[in-house]
């Protein structure tokens, strides 16, 4: 008898519907602080671009000067600021933006790669944009 309640029992039974998924949820979290720390990083990035654009205008006007003497010049007198802005500021939101990416990455798992590019293009280009900060500051 019991068997027979029990091949009744699993005749009725039905597979469960899931109706909200948590992937979701964690994807949607894990986006939107990606965002976040990229919108941050484009705003701390302002800083050293705007000055380097400073300089390369000033290599443009005045030609005896070049890119590279006006960020020694800038450096010797503001050691500090320069370390700070050329440095550490692009350092720090460059690995930010990695491990924002990193976390997406293995959010999405069996996604092709295309739409993790999609959703961190952004992050990827403020790493771009501190490497080529770094690469101008070291040269």
């Amino acid at each position: 008898m019991k068997t027979q309640d029990f091949e009744e029992k699993l005749n009725r039974m039905t597979k469960p519907e899931v109706t909200h998924l948590k992937h979701e949820d964690m994807l949607a979290g894990a986006l939107i602080k990606a965002k976040d720390k990229s919108a941050l990083s484009w705003w701390w990035l302002s800083l050293p671009i705007y000055i380097i654009a400073a300089f390369i205008m000033k290599s443009l006007f005045m030609p005896q000067t070049t890119l590279s003497i006006s960020m020694h010049e800038f450096a010797s007198k503001e050691k500090t600021l320069a370390i700070l802005l050329f440095l550490i500021v692009p350092i720090v939101f460059s690995i930010l933006n990695f491990f924002s990416i990193r976390k997406i990455y293995r959010t999405i798992e069996n996604q092709k790669i295309s739409a993790l590019l999609h959703f961190v293009w952004f992050n990827f280009l403020m790493m771009l944009l501190s490497i080529l900060i770094l690469i101008i500051y070291l040269l």
